[in-house]
């Protein structure tokens, strides 16, 4: 039976976005890819910069692929038919495949990564390092739970790709040019500070700064006060507002679809997949120093963090919008914004305390917290995966609120 009025709009928007984001993420990731790689054979010095280019071409061809495969479910829906299923046992060869894959990646990584000359292979092998484990808390979250049909799935992959990535990306430019010119009406008023910040600027303009002053630069900002707490509010709370609010934007578009709490959490899920992969494999880049595997690991748990919290957010959506069940959706929306603002936090400090000169003023207390940091961020990676496991179960015992 072939789609008639909303449903069919609906499928065709899907065909439209899908097909758009597949030529462009094709284009881009291809121009990536001979930029990124012509770069680092002409200027060896900018091989970390042509590295990462090289990763983030790779993830475009990647999504060009997700954007085929809602292309697809999207015409057969059109057509009245249904995209071919995969089995529970080949879901679950595929699954230890990947597990295989794993496993080879990174230790191809491990011993081509010194080779500059095979950055074109090592970029590849990033790409399953950091899809891999955010597959597997993906299903771990929605075992034995769906979203509905496979174009529902498939689209909310294409939306989330094409829609709710620009969007978050656009809602923090626009946080950071307040931050910015509310900075600048501060400096206005600190003539010194002002002065010694537009010098750094115009030697690092001029590529005449040292590694070690930018380190003492970077050191002389956030031992201010108000430039480590204005980074702790920035990072720690408002960031979390807003990536947590938009990060389900999905389930926003099928609120009027009888959308069930259940659909609502694997709907987030998606939505926090989706955008886990583009922000790790954004960050982790290819190795450069002997710490890039603890970079991987921490992503790796960002991972965890960001698909967890946005099935939770999803499913008090959900749950608001299927049966008006307004106090879990603000718990959910309030408590993931609380624990990735305590993971932005403690990961923040554990970064820039090392490098904090300690004074009696400080009290010591930043640095005990920083201390303290890597311990927290492994509770909030072991609370986040017990949510993961609590909500699936629970979900799957009322699969209809």
């Amino acid at each position: 039976m072939k789609l008639q009025g909303r449903a069919k709009i609906y499928a065709i928007s899907q065909v439209v976005i899908s097909s758009l984001g597949f030529l462009s993420s094709l284009i881009g990731g291809g121009l990536l890819l001979v930029f990124g790689l012509f770069s680092g054979m002409i200027d060896p010095l900018t091989a970390n910069e042509a590295g990462l280019m090289l990763v983030i071409g790779w993830t475009s061809l990647l999504i060009a692929v997700a954007f085929i495969l809602a292309l697809i479910s999207a015409i057969f829906h059109l057509q009245g038919r249904s995209m071919p299923a995969l089995q529970p046992s080949t879901q679950r060869i595929i699954q230890g495949a990947l597990i295989v894959v794993w496993i080879v990646s990174i230790l191809g990584v491990l011993l081509i990564s010194r080779f500059q000359a095979l950055n074109l292979i090592t970029s590849l092998l990033i790409i399953p390092l950091v899809l891999v484990p955010i597959l597997f808390f993906f299903w771990i979250g929605a075992r034995n739970l769906s979203l509905g049909n496979r174009p529902r799935v498939w689209g909310a992959v294409a939306f989330n790709f094409s829609i709710m990535m620009p969007v978050v990306l656009l809602a923090e430019l626009v946080l950071l040019f307040f931050i910015f010119m509310i900075a600048a009406v501060w400096l206005a008023g600190q003539p010194e500070l002002l002065s010694q910040i537009m010098m750094y600027a115009d030697q690092i303009s001029n590529g005449l700064m040292e590694p070690l002053e930018a380190e003492q630069l970077i050191t002389d900002l956030i031992s201010r006060p108000i430039f480590l707490n204005g980074s702790i509010l920035v990072v720690a709370i408002l960031v979390p507002l807003l990536e947590e609010l938009f990060k389900p934007m999905a389930i926003w578009f099928l609120a009027g679809k009888h959308l069930t709490p259940s659909q609502g959490f694997v709907g987030g899920l998606i939505g926090g997949a989706c955008f886990a992969m583009l922000e790790s494999l954004g960050a982790v880049g290819i190795p450069a120093e002997s710490e890039w595997l603890i970079l991987l690991f921490g992503r790796t748990g960002t991972g965890l963090l960001h698909v967890t919290l946005s099935g939770l957010v999803g499913w008090g959506f959900a749950s608001a919008f299927y049966n008006r069940n307004w106090g879990r959706a603000i718990a959910t929306y309030l408590g993931a914004v609380t624990i990735h603002g305590l993971w932005n936090f403690f990961a923040l400090l554990s970064g820039i305390v090392p490098i904090l000169p300690i004074s009696e003023e400080m009290n010591n207390l930043p640095v005990l917290l920083g201390q303290i940091g890597v311990f927290v961020l492994v509770a909030l990676f072991v609370i986040n995966l017990v949510l993961l496991f609590s909500v699936n179960r629970q979900l799957q015992q009322q699969p209809a609120e």
